[in-house]
């Protein structure tokens, strides 16, 4: 277990493995505040919490050791959905070609271009359509659209948070970040911590992330502040990151975060049960979005394409 001293809490914090530790950490962090959390929360944390850091390159095959295990999804083939090597091969992971093979029990690609290391969106929504035999689907929403410009508006930023959150909070889907890091507040900064992140003015007072990735990471809490801004919590692969891994940052910062001023592009994957796939994603396409795969420097699967209900 580690201690974050720099997160300057009453008490250190090892682990944030329920619902109640982490409304704890957020009555302290956001005093007040009015947090509903998702009434699955309990299992993804519980699931999350043990986990060690994720391997270099295995982010977007990462979060579905936890978050599909949370959702009754435990084993394929016989094999074990919380085992990071078997989700690895699942999702199409391209690992670094410098990292031990022997290390994975099952194929992954390698290469040493950082560009290409790590988890196309396409490789994610493989694995959940693989591991759940087709009942949880993936509705991709990318941060640009098809002639390159941020199509996630703040208005229509919060159309989508509008969109989502009844069903977030119902625990009827789950939301997943590709993203660049550098767009968010810096997670390991000694200014991140709990005195300074209840501050109305916190992403002013907070630097910017100097991280250099692009990222994937869940959503565990969504909610408005009485300043009127949005917040959320992501659940991250690192637990040096934020509270022991749960990440505070605004949503603000995450819009652009999925913009990506990297080159690369970046957007938001929702997992939900594969019947409510039509009816969510005519709620998206009526705010103006686009429901498409992104590109975001990886490889995507050879054997499998994302399609509506996929």
């Amino acid at each position: 277990m580690l201690d974050l001293p720099v997160c300057a809490l009453r008490k250190p914090i090892s682990t944030i493995n329920s619902a109640a530790a982490l409304r704890s950490l957020l009555a302290e962090v956001f005093p007040g505040e009015d947090v509903e959390l998702p009434v699955h929360i309990d299992a993804l944390l519980r699931l999350h919490a043990p986990l060690p850091d994720q391997r270099p390159a295995t982010c977007g095959a990462y979060v579905l050791t936890y978050l599909l295990p949370a959702r009754g999804f435990t084993h394929l083939d016989g094999e074990a959905l919380d085992a990071e090597d078997y989700m690895a091969h699942l999702a199409r992971v391209t690992i670094d070609a410098h990292e031990d093979p022997a290390g994975y029990r099952f194929q992954v690609a390698s290469s040493s271009d950082p560009a290409r290391q790590g988890t196309h969106p396409e490789g994610v929504a493989r694995a959940v359509a693989r591991a759940t035999g087709g009942r949880l689907a993936s509705v991709p929403v990318p941060g640009r659209d098809t002639a390159g410009r941020p199509q996630l508006d703040r208005r229509r930023w919060e159309a989508f948070l509008g969109v989502i959150a009844p069903r977030f909070v119902a625990g009827r889907l789950d939301v997943l970040f590709n993203y660049e890091a550098d767009q968010l507040l810096a997670a390991r900064d000694v200014a991140y911590n709990a005195g300074t992140l209840g501050r109305q003015d916190a992403s002013a007072v907070i630097p910017r992330d100097r991280w250099g990735v692009g990222h994937f990471a869940t959503m565990a809490a969504l909610w408005t502040r009485p300043s009127g801004e949005t917040w959320i919590v992501l659940l991250n692969s690192f637990k040096q990151r934020g509270f022991a891994g749960c990440e505070p940052q605004p949503a603000e910062l995450m819009r652009r975060g999925i913009g990506r001023e990297d080159g690369r592009g970046g957007g938001v994957l929702l997992v939900i049960a594969s019947a409510q796939v039509e009816q969510l994603v005519t709620e998206l396409e009526a705010i103006g979005l686009e429901v498409r795969m992104w590109a975001n420097g990886s490889p995507p699967p050879q054997d499998w394409r994302w399609s509506p209900g996929r």
